[in-house]
Order: structure tokens, then sequence, then C-alpha cells
């Protein structure tokens, strides 16, 4: 039996989700060459038994992936977490449930990217949106959102507009603002919070493990780890080896640039790697909700598309 290849890329399967979103994947890992030897890893999440992941097995026979399960508790962090501390690969890239690859040597590129001895982890998108400052700008406080954004109720019609949720009456998402601020203050971050984001990113095995830790149960913890004062970015910026964002050609942005690349919310995200159900939100929304969208992530260095 040969040894495992140095890389393992780790696609997350919910069952939730159904069959669509794991085609449209393997479509696009079939049709986009990766540029680096790897081993596929498919960590279904969810499932129940060897009957509801056979057709998935069946349909990537060719590529002889391996196999992980994991139960359908917490959020994607969660089962990355599980999924480093059952795999014995050097590095690990993970691709969420939603991620579409767009462009040929992606995982080269985010390998080249990543071989900088100064980087900590290289990732397809990374945001400076902060929740605590969004939060503290629709209680009506000063701050860069409230400079960014034309007002507190366009962005928060858009917000909702985009994302499919019934649209709250002002007061009491007033209140429910303001509790959820106070209970979450202390883990959330103000803009701009620089953060890798974790639908596509590729990073040292062991190394993820010791940041990423086991408190990746709750929508919150998973929000702290991702974009909080001790996120994985924060944590990496502390010991010197910053994360960077790869983009379809190859280059590397460092987390001060990462507004200047055509990636994530701005302009038409040309320059994307890896797309998933943000970005693909981002690309069939109205003007105004992409001024939006792109003023959340990006403050006043917001350049969205039209």
């Amino acid at each position: 039996m040969s040894a495992p290849a140095r890389t393992a890329v780790v696609h997350l399967v919910r069952h939730a989700n159904g069959a669509a979103p794991f085609e449209a994947f393997i479509c696009s890992y079939e049709a986009h060459p990766p540029g680096a030897e790897h081993d596929l890893v498919l960590l279904f999440k969810g499932f129940d038994g060897q009957g509801q992941i056979r057709p998935y097995l069946e349909r990537t026979t060719d590529h002889q992936p391996i196999r992980l399960e994991v139960p359908d508790t917490g959020l994607d962090l969660t089962a990355y977490v599980r999924a480093a501390s059952l795999l014995d690969h050097e590095r690990a890239c993970f691709l969420n449930s939603f991620s579409e690859i767009l462009a040929r040597d992606w995982l080269g590129m985010l390998q080249e990217a990543f071989a900088a001895s100064e980087v900590g982890a290289a990732g397809a998108t990374g945001s400076w949106a902060g929740h605590l400052s969004y939060n503290l700008f629709q209680l009506g406080l000063p701050g860069t959102y409230a400079r960014a954004f034309a007002g507190r109720r366009a962005a928060r019609v858009a917000m909702h507009e985009v994302s499919g949720t019934p649209q709250p009456r002002a007061a009491p998402y007033w209140v429910f603002t303001l509790r959820e601020t106070l209970r979450h203050m202390r883990g959330a971050a103000r803009f701009p919070a620089a953060h890798l984001r974790t639908n596509a990113f590729l990073m040292d095995r062991e190394r993820f493990l010791a940041l990423a830790g086991a408190a990746t149960l709750t929508k919150w913890d998973t929000y702290r780890l991702e974009s909080g004062p001790a996120s994985l970015t924060a944590q990496l910026c502390a010991a010197g080896t910053p994360p960077v964002v790869v983009d379809a050609r190859g280059i590397a942005h460092a987390p001060a640039d990462w507004h200047g690349a055509d990636v994530f919310f701005q302009a038409e995200q040309q320059d994307l790697l890896v797309a998933d159900n943000q970005t693909r939100s981002y690309a069939s929304a109205t003007r105004d909700q992409r001024a939006v969208l792109s003023a959340f992530a990006w403050g006043d260095k917001a350049r969205p598309g039209t």
C-alpha cells in the first residue's frame, strides 16, 4: 500500500444538504486539475450508515477517497477538528459543503503560498468584517460601519434579503441585538477584524489542532474561532505567521491588502479561487445589496460590483 500524500483535501459532505452541493463540488474538482499531489477525503456529517453514504462513494470511485464520518453536531469547524485528529497527513486543505473550485492548479497555488516561511495558512477568501461593530452600528452607536453604510435600516433589510430570512420589526430587532451584543461581547471582534474565512483554507494539520482546540461546538464558538479576538487568524498573526488569501492568478495577499483583491464581496469577484454559498449570494445580489455586503466586509474600502 502506498504512503499517504502529504496533503489531505478534506471536503465536508452534509447529509442535510442533499446531493446537489456535493455533485457541484465533484464536478468542479474534476474540471480543474489541482496542480499538486493529495489524498481526497470525504468527511460525511450526519449520515446514518453505509446505505446513505454508498451513492457518494460510487460517484467518486475513480478518485479513491478516504472516508471519514462525524455526527451532525456543531458547525463546519467542529467537523474539521475531528477530521484533523483522525488523519496523519502533514497538511489539510478544508473545503466546506458548498465549495466549488473555479481555477486550475488551485491546490498548487495554495501550497506554493503556504510554503513561504512567514505564512501560517493559505485560503481562498478573507474578510475584515466585525460582528461586534455591526451590532453596535445597528444599536445606533457611532463607528466605522456608521460611516460605511447608507443607513441602519437599509443595511438590515439588505442583509435579510440576501440571507432569505424574514424581515424583523425594528423594536424587537433592536432588543434582540442588544441582548446578543451584551451576551457575546467578549468573544466578538470590532472592525477591522481580519480573518481568513474557513470555507476553503490550507494549514499544517497539527498546528490547526493546537490552535483550534475542542471548543467548536456552538455557533458562537465557531464565530470566535473564525473571526473573534482569539481567532485562528489572530493567533497566527500574533505568532508572526499571518494567513494569506490566494486569488485565481496565484497571487498571495496579506491581511492588510485583502480589500484590494477582487475576491470576496469586491467588484465582480473575478479573481475568486473557490466559490461558496456566500460568494454566490453576492454574485446574484442587486447593486444595493452588493453595496451592503461589500461595506460589511471592507468598511470604507468597499468596491461593490454593479
